[in-house]
């Protein structure tokens, strides 16, 4: 008797134990991403090298259900460089994102951690630089990637609550803290979003407002006394796009975007207006190239038009413009930049797809710099003229 109570305990615990563990999940996933990028001017000369699209990460995502349709969730997720191992994001562990919370069905996600932008949430998905024309330095993003929906910039320190989607609609909420003693606003970022999505059309619009983003988000390393990485630029060097504004005070963005699906083709569009305040306020460290302005805005309108075409389930093929015009500040002048992004993508399975994508920037007036403009693909040291044109052929494989 005793030996069959025993059993049928064992049993029950082993029931349980499945039980348990069927409640909870753990799912690694990845990019692997190889690809020969082609610039034909970086500060005069061509460069050759081994690049991404779609830029190679891996990372760790899982779910616990803790009863009453609550669950604990976390995203771990690390960049890496393909072809040297080497970790992206200024060499962060978990650089893309990392964060934990909560997730309830009927009330909406809370998390804590490094994450990106409700307004990203919102609109990336109608920019071409974070769709089809990726690239692992970001060159098909909206000039130097000022607005931020390509993400150069993720959030940290940041809590963020995303609603429940209600008749198509979604709301997202976040805000960062500084950390600054005796400073509760210093560094802070506060953004707001909401995403709408009925059949083939969606929409989204987003206002992320940044104090101090010289520190608060230039970089990888947020409330540091020197960014690890220039403002909308590469390897230290800043982008002469925007990377004169350092010394802003406050950056506030303004980003809209829909699209529509007719078969085998989207069309998308996305606006965005950026601003970086009160310049001369912040004393930029280590930006030798910040311009001493002495007060001032500076705003970039950029509008960008978008198609993706579906010839077959495997080939898809794509274009897009972009105009952004910087308005300048002070008693500098303003800046024009053209671009355009060609893309075909050839899908050998699910996983694994081929892809080509080329990028033509041209550029004139006065940058932020106050020097003549020059071409300045986000990512890419500065052309030495007006043009500046870069191609990539390689291979993803996502796991």
């Amino acid at each position: 008797m005793k030996l069959k109570k025993t059993t049928a305990a064992v049993l029950a615990l082993g029931a349980f134990a499945g039980v348990a563990h069927a409640q909870s999940s753990v799912t690694l996933y990845g990019v692997a991403d190889a690809g020969l990028l082609y610039t034909n001017n970086v500060k005069g000369d061509h460069v050759y090298q081994l690049s991404t699209a779609n830029s190679s990460r891996w990372g760790l995502r899982g779910s616990e259900d803790l009863g009453g349709g609550l669950s604990a969730i976390f995203t771990l997720e690390n960049g890496y460089t393909i072809g040297t191992g080497g970790m992206s994001q200024g060499g962060l562990l978990f650089g893309r994102k990392a964060f934990v919370g909560l997730s309830s069905k009927t009330y909406g996600t809370l998390t804590a951690g490094r994450q990106y932008s409700a307004s990203n949430d919102a609109n990336s998905i109608f920019g071409s630089g974070a769709d089809w024309a990726a690239s692992g330095l970001g060159y098909g993003t909206r000039a130097a990637d000022v607005d931020n929906v390509d993400t150069s910039n993720r959030i940290q320190n940041s809590l963020k609550y995303t609603s429940p989607t209600w008749r198509g609609l979604t709301v997202g909420l976040l805000y960062s803290f500084g950390g600054q003693a005796g400073q509760f606003s210093k560094n802070s970022v506060w953004d707001v979003a909401a995403s709408y999505a009925n059949g083939p059309f969606k929409f989204g619009v987003g206002y992320m407002y940044t104090k101090d983003p010289y520190y608060a988000t230039f970089g990888n390393q947020g409330n540091s006394s020197t960014p690890t990485s220039a403002p909308g630029g590469t390897n230290n060097m800043p982008s002469r796009i925007f990377g004169g504004y350092a010394s802003a005070g406050a950056q506030q963005i303004l980003t809209a975007g829909g699209s529509y699906a007719l078969g085998p083709a989207t069309i998308a569009v996305l606006y965005s207006n950026t601003q970086f305040k009160d310049l001369g306020s912040v004393n930029p460290v280590g930006s030798p190239y910040a311009t001493k302005y002495t007060g001032g805005t500076a705003t970039f309108n950029s509008g960008e038009l978008n198609v993706k075409y579906a010839f077959t389930p495997a080939l898809t093929l794509a274009g897009a413009y972009i105009y952004t015009h910087n308005s300048g500040a002070g008693d500098f002048g303003s800046a024009h930049y053209n671009q355009v992004n060609l893309g075909v993508i050839y899908a050998l399975s699910v996983r694994t797809s081929l892809y080509a994508t080329g990028f033509y920037e041209s550029a004139s007036g006065v940058d932020s710099t106050g020097q003549a403009a020059v071409a300045n693909l986000s990512g890419s040291t500065w052309s030495s003229t007006s043009h500046q044109v870069a191609a990539i052929v390689g291979m993803t494989h996502r796991f």
